[in-house]
């Protein structure tokens, strides 16, 4: 990927959020403030059981500081998934998952196009798989895109 690509991935996955002028004397009034119904923490899905799914709608691929598994004394950054999930209360929540494969497939399709910021996806963890260069087991994934009705833009 060049940097105009990345910069206009930078650019489609990023989203404005109201901030003010903290130089001024005078802050505006958060009395009649209304919450968007959205969490900006983040929750961490590690699956525990094959099976386990959820639908959620794709936002992007980006680094997060994680502890080392090797070193838990050492933060590195890890490429993460990070989707937005709408809960049975109406709420949209964002989720993260850092397994290199899933993360792999999913970059796999953004890079040709296929996969875009907003496309409904369905995600089942597989279990695990055990690898056949080494003896590690990997997680496996079903990642499949959701065909759902889309208000028609006018």
């Amino acid at each position: 990927m060049n940097e105009k690509e990345l910069a206009i991935r930078e650019k489609e996955s990023s989203f404005e959020i109201q901030a003010a002028d903290l130089s001024k004397n005078e802050l505006p009034s958060l009395e009649d403030a209304q919450e968007l119904p959205i969490d900006l923490c983040g929750n961490y899905w590690s699956p525990e059981h094959a099976g386990e799914f959820k639908k959620m709608f794709f936002a992007e691929i980006k680094p997060q500081k994680v502890l080392s598994a090797t070193n838990p004394d050492e933060l590195i950054d890890l490429d993460c998934a990070f989707f937005l999930e709408r809960k049975e209360d109406g709420t949209v929540q964002t989720i993260t998952n850092g397994s290199r494969r899933l993360v792999g497939i999913l970059e796999q399709y953004i890079e040709n196009g296929a996969l875009k910021r907003g496309t409904p996806l369905k995600i089942t963890y597989m279990g695990k798989r055990k690898n056949k260069t080494n003896n590690f087991q990997s997680d496996n994934w079903s990642v499949k895109p959701l065909l759902i009705n889309l208000p028609v833009a006018g």
